[in-house]
């Protein structure tokens, strides 16, 4: 290998190293032997420095790969919602399933505030949330002014919004849980 065709995989070595900083040291060093064997395989093998690092694309590129292996095993390791969210979030242009369990999370989150909401309100303006079924009509969650409606549940409406938080509250998290492990999964095996 010549001088110029060593420098070039040991700049583009050196530079992917920096690229991949956010992996725990021994990770880090790992994937570089491990690149620094391919490309010398491949010199070895007749292919010149330009020709062997083209095959391995820019280093970003490379690295990518491990670096969103990492943020996802990070993700799923941390167990709390809102760093589920944010890795979902940054990958979710690139992945439908990111997507999907991002709009999962919301979903199931915004239906938890609102269950959250009702019950606070509630508890201060108690005619103003309930399950109310008259002659005519059946309106749940907001006051009637028609007088011959009755409120059915009556404070069974703490136990049912209740329910509704601890249900959706689980079910937010079970998406943000089951699109970050088919991520993960995907990219194992890819």
């Amino acid at each position: 290998m010549g001088a110029q065709d060593a420098a070039d995989i040991e700049t583009w070595l050196s530079y992917l190293e920096q690229v991949l900083a956010p992996l725990p040291a021994a990770e880090r060093e790992d994937i570089v032997i491990e690149a620094r064997a391919h490309l010398e395989e491949r010199v070895a093998a007749g292919l010149s420095a330009t020709s062997a690092l083209a095959g391995f694309g820019k280093a970003e590129q490379y690295a990518r790969a491990f670096l969103d292996e990492h943020a996802l095993t990070q993700a799923l390791d941390s167990r709390r919602a809102l760093t589920m969210a944010r890795t979902l979030f940054q990958v979710a242009g690139q992945s439908l399933i990111a997507t999907l369990g991002l709009v999962g999370f919301l979903v199931f989150g915004a239906t938890t505030l609102g269950a959250l909401a009702c019950i606070l309100l509630k508890i201060a303006r108690p005619e103003l949330v309930g399950l109310w079924i008259g002659p005519d009509m059946f309106v749940l969650g907001i006051a009637t002014t028609r007088p011959a409606a009755s409120e059915m549940l009556g404070n069974w409406i703490y136990v049912v919004l209740a329910a509704l938080v601890f249900i959706d509250a689980i079910l937010a998290r079970l998406s943000l849980v089951l699109a970050l492990k088919g991520l993960k999964g995907r990219s194992e095996r890819e």
